[in-house]
């Protein structure tokens, strides 16, 4: 009997650690569930506000293009320019611009538009471009200036497809 109450003791003194060790675990566990969920609706609570702003920004670019009198038309389809990596007009120091465009454009023919409209159109923003310093082009109003900039050279050097939006799609300044 007594070996019994003794091996029973040794028993109930192993399935107790086991039993802290499963509670610590269990709390772990939960802690880390609890942190990645937050983590994850943090996550999805800033990109509805980013998404938010941008769409309050593009109403009131949409409201400022009505009232300048612009009458855009329906957008066809959007032809991606190659990036572009141009030297700015710094004169301090060497700053560089990496940027990709696409071009919104009307109706046309089925097919890519011609290799010559592209051309034009990419050294028509390029003559805007490298005009530019860094502290022109960082601010949200100057990118807002670079792109009607670019927009109204690009319609001045092609007639068909017509082009009724320049988007930029990726910008990087190399100070």
């Amino acid at each position: 009997m007594a070996d019994e109450d003794i091996e029973q003791q040794v028993e109930d003194g192993d399935q107790e650690p086991k039993k802290k060790g499963k509670k610590k675990l269990l709390i772990l566990l939960l802690a880390v569930v609890v942190l990645i969920g937050g983590g994850v609706g943090g996550f999805f609570y800033w990109r509805h506000r980013a998404a938010q702003k941008l769409a309050a920004t593009n109403a009131g670019h949409e409201t400022e293009k009505k009232h300048e009198g612009d009458n855009e038309k329906e957008v066809a389809e959007v032809v991606e320019l190659q990036p572009f990596i141009v030297n700015l007009a710094d004169r301090e120091e060497p700053k560089y611009l990496r940027m990709t465009v696409s071009l919104g454009i009307g109706e046309g023919s089925e097919e890519k538009p011609d290799p010559l409209f592209t051309t034009k159109v990419r050294n028509a923003i390029l003559a805007i471009v490298t005009t530019k310093t860094a502290d022109q082009i960082l601010t949200v109003e100057g990118k807002t200036e670079l792109r009607k900039e670019m927009l109204s050279a690009a319609r001045s050097v092609v007639d068909k497809p017509e082009v009724y939006a320049i988007y930029i799609t990726d910008f990087i300044v190399q100070m």
